[in-house]
């Protein structure tokens, strides 16, 4: 997958999301501005989410070539904290900004003929997003620990296990469907301290629960 079909790939999801923010804003942003109720959303939310991740065009070990230009299934799971004031976490026709620390667990993984490859990372992100009535857009950069684990079924190479440093920037939406449920999409781009010699590109959909 090209970066030209990465790009396509991201626009199409946000552009999916956009609609759906169209479709639940009709009307219904008096709705979203309650939030000094009892059971307004407090600063944390949990986002579950899956997509794909392009590997880039070369995953090494030595000499051995164990993936090449390879789009894998990609999974998530983050916990934002959101900070500031509590009273600006639930979407609201005002806008302004609002700020997020996000810890994260990702993984995938990949195989090939005589080779697989997986990556689990423990990472976290500093999120800000700006919110326009059911819809908000956020931007984030973030660092993670990636934990690598590779098997390789050729003579003289060993299996690895090896952990490395990453580095992320993403953007995306969320779009409510109620004051403490949205789905939101994700483009994004990790480099990591490792053989690879491209950027590895994200893209995924998943749904946010407000505790």
């Amino acid at each position: 997958m090209t970066r030209w079909h990465r790009a396509v790939v991201v626009v199409a999801l946000l552009l999916a999301c956009g609609g759906v923010a169209v479709a639940q804003t009709g009307g219904e942003e008096g709705y979203y501005l309650d939030e000094e109720t009892d059971d307004a959303p407090g600063r944390f939310s949990l986002g579950i989410g899956f997509g794909l991740v392009e590997l880039g065009d070369n995953v090494i070990q030595g000499q051995t070539l164990l993936i090449d230009d390879d789009v894998e299934p990609y999974y998530v799971v983050n916990l934002r904290i959101a900070f500031g004031d509590r009273h600006a976490y639930g979407h609201a026709v005002r806008g302004g900004f609002r700020g997020y620390l996000e810890p994260e667990l990702g993984y995938w993984s990949s195989s090939s003929p005589g080779a697989s490859q997986s990556d689990t990372l423990v990472g976290l992100n500093i999120v800000g997003g700006v919110p326009m009535s059911a819809v908000e857009f956020f931007v984030g950069a973030g660092v993670a620990i990636h934990f690598l684990d590779s098997t390789v079924s050729v003579a003289g190479i060993a299996d690895t296990e090896d952990e490395t440093i990453g580095v992320n920037a993403h953007f995306g939406l969320d779009v409510a469907v109620s004051r403490r449920v949205s789905v939101f999409g994700v483009g994004r781009f990790d480099l990591i301290d490792d053989d690879r010699d491209e950027l590895e590109g994200k893209a995924y959909l998943g749904l946010r629960f407000r505790i």
